[in-house]
Formats: structure tokens, sequence, C-alpha cells
């Protein structure tokens, strides 16, 4: 290697015309070349180690409300970790989940509120919500949207009532998953063959459970009854206001409902169906409003229940949409695409339908219903309501007509006022 080099440096030598002296002999033995001043110090440096870091691979991270990963439920945490564990076999992105509460303090919204202050690094990818969450979280800039991320195979297979409840600022933001749509549950023995209209409780002697509290405001079992009479759906920023004789109607059903004794005053402490599920499962309650969200605790009643739909005027299909929806809380675009490549493999129709058929909750994809079963239901009515049945509206509940109509009902339940005086009082500015 030194004699290359010497023949290197002769070459340049020569070329800056310092190589004008006689060549050596080819037998004068070639000079040493050292490191003295003003001599290039030829010897080779040490080589340089680079450490090239190894990439970290992908990964995402999931919040999961505790009412879908009910802690210490075994059947449904296999299943959510064998779906989650195959898409991470197939894509290298690893999933690391975790439960948090779904509501109030500490909840999933007040999380992503303070974590956004605080620890946006410690959020998550990808959470569910419910509707009142979204458009809160929307507002708030906590999520973005979700469009581009889906396929259109999935988004023209979700029905229309779930695909308008994850709309919010004119922009996909949740993508529907699991549905909870209200459905009336009664005693297949006692009322098979009813007609769920004002008309077919009273002829049928059916005695009717709801939970009719004003704690919350207007109920959205009366919102829901009113609308089917009639009322008007206020515009976006419009304030509500109650129309005469949907108000008149819906509350005259009620006041004959308690003058036969079919429904009893103490509907009036009751702010959810929790308050009424264990006589439900067991018979004591006969025929009682639920969501599908207390589907699982029906799962072993002790009596056959059947269900059908909420009832109203004239007993069409009808019902208010709530569910949860996947939203996308990265804002880094490498993640956004990441939660999409697990979104759209989480919506497939098997997995969907397997995941909703476990926890008991209708799934939101036509495709994936057809799969879904739970006792003493009929899918053909789930998808009936689904067509064209309105999103649950928070917003209405608080608003002054709404809590006139709802103080019109306690009214009514209570026999302090006749159907009409509570109309009357309830439509007074």
């Amino acid at each position: 290697m030194l004699n290359r080099i010497g023949v290197v440096v002769g070459f340049v030598l020569l070329s800056l015309g310092v190589g004008c002296q006689p060549a050596p002999d080819s037998a004068t033995p070639a000079p040493t070349l050292s490191a003295q001043a003003g001599t290039p110090d030829l010897t080779p440096s040490p080589a340089v180690t680079v450490v090239v870091p190894t990439p970290e691979p992908p990964s995402l991270t999931l919040w999961l409300p505790d009412v879908l990963l009910p802690d210490g439920d075994d059947p449904v945490a296999a299943l959510l970790t064998a779906e989650v564990n195959e898409f991470s076999a197939q894509t290298g992105i690893a999933v690391e989940i975790r439960r948090r509460r779904a509501d109030d303090v500490g909840g999933i919204l007040a999380t992503l509120r303070s974590g956004a202050v605080v620890a946006p690094g410690a959020l998550p990818d990808l959470t569910l919500m419910r509707r009142s969450d979204l458009l809160a979280a929307a507002n708030e800039g906590l999520i973005y949207p979700l469009e581009g991320r889906i396929a259109s195979a999935i988004i023209g297979d979700l029905f229309p009532s779930a695909l308008r409840l994850g709309r919010a600022e004119n922009q996909l933001y949740g993508l529907p998953y699991l549905l909870d749509i209200y459905l009336t549950a009664y005693r297949t023995d006692l009322y098979d063959g009813a007609e769920w209209s004002f008309e077919g409780l009273l002829e049928g002697e059916v005695r009717f459970t709801f939970p009719a509290s004003s704690s919350v405001g207007l109920t959205d079992v009366l919102w829901l009854q009113y609308l089917a009479a009639g009322g008007l759906m206020p515009q976006p920023g419009e304030p509500l206001n109650l129309a005469p004789s949907a108000v008149l109607m819906t509350l005259s059903f009620y006041e004959d409902m308690a003058d036969a004794g079919l429904i009893s005053r103490a509907v009036i402490d009751f702010d959810s169906p929790a308050d009424y599920l264990v006589r439900l499962a067991d018979g004591r309650t006969e025929a009682a409003v639920i969501t599908t969200q207390n589907l699982r605790a029906l799962t072993n009643a002790t009596v056959p229940l059947s269900f059908a739909t909420v009832p109203t005027t004239d007993a069409d299909p009808l019902t208010l949409v709530d569910g949860w929806m996947w939203v996308m809380v990265t804002p880094n675009p490498e993640q956004q695409l990441l939660s999409g490549r697990f979104l759209n493999w989480m919506m497939d129709s098997n997995r969907q339908s397997a995941y909703a058929s476990q926890i008991a909750m209708p799934p939101s994809q036509r495709a994936s219903l057809r799969r879904w079963s739970f006792p003493g239901m009929d899918n053909e009515l789930i998808a009936g309501l689904l067509e064209d049945s309105p999103s649950v509206m928070p917003e209405i509940a608080t608003s002054s007509a709404a809590r006139a109509l709802q103080s019109a009902l306690v009214d009514v339940l209570s026999g302090d006022s006749s159907a009409a005086e509570a109309a009357a009082e309830a439509l007074t500015p």
C-alpha cells in the first residue's frame, strides 16, 4: 500500500515541476514518507463508525370507553385483542389500547381538553365518542375530519341516519361504529301482536314505562313522540317553537294512560332505562323504553322479551339515533394515514358484526347488521328505523321551550294538571 501511495505522491510532485531530478535506479529503494513539518501525513485515518438509528416501528394509540371494553369482561377483551393483533401482524403497525371512562370528570372528552393544553403528546391517535361529545370536540378543535381517510365502500354502506350522526360543520368528523337507538322492550308472552301506537297501547292495556325525569330537561322519548305528532325540528341556530297540536296530542296520550292506570307516577323519577332494567329482565316491568346500549343487560332475562318501536301517534318507525363513533385526535399527517388504515380494517363487515354481537349493540353498516343478531330482535325493524330517523339533539333539551314541554308532562303524570291545562301553560310565552 505504501508503495502505491509513493507512486501517487511522485506523480503529484512531477506535475508540480519538482520531479526534474533523475529518476532513481530501479535498485534504489523507495523513499519512506514521514509526517514532518511541511510534509503531508499520508497515514490512513482510522475508520469512523456511523451509527444509523433503527427507525421505530409505526404505532397507534387507541382510547376505548369503559362501556365498550368493560373491565373484567374477558370475551369482549379477547375478541378485540384478536382483531387488533391480526391487524398488527398484517401491517406491522403496533396498536396500544387504553381503557378510559366514557363520561364525567376524567372521561374521554374532559381528558382530551386537559391533555391538549398540558400534555398533547400523551393524547391518542383515535378514540370513540358519542354525538354530543363529538360536536363539542369538533367545535373546540380537538378532533380532525376523516374526509379522504375512509374507503368509499364503507361510507356507501352506512345507514343514512348513522352517516348523519358523524357529521359536524358539513364534514365527516365521526365514523359511526356502534349505534344506540330507542326501542320498546316488552314481554312477548303478554303483548305479542300489540300495536305500538298511542291508541294501540290504550286498547291493548299495555303497562308502559319510560324515563320521564326532568332532571336533564326535555327527555328524548317525549321529544321523539312530539316530533312524531307533527312537531317541527328547529333550524340550526333558531329557537324551538312548540306546535300546539303536537303538544296537546302527546300530553293527552299520557293523561289517558295515567287515568287507565297503565303508567305509574314513578316514571318521573327515572333518569334512564338503567333505573328499571332489572325489573324488566325479571318480568316485573312489562313494557319499557330502552336503548340498544342496554341490550347486553337483558341477555339473560328470565322472561321472553321482544322489541318494537317507541309508541307514537301512528306507530310509524321512528327513533332517535346516537352511538359510538371513531374520531381522529392526531394532527400528524403520517399518523392520520395509519389511523385511516386501522379504521378501514375495523369496519370490515365480518369484524364489525363480530364485535357488535359480542357487545350487543347494532353495527352501523348494512352488511354488518345482516350478520348481527340478538334474541327477540327483528333486524328489519332496526334497518327501517335507521333509514330516516333524526339524530339526538342535546342542544334542544335545555331550551326554555323544551323545559316547558317537559314540565307539562310531569304535571300531567303527577295529576296536578289536565293535558289541556298543561299544554296551555307550556305554550304561554
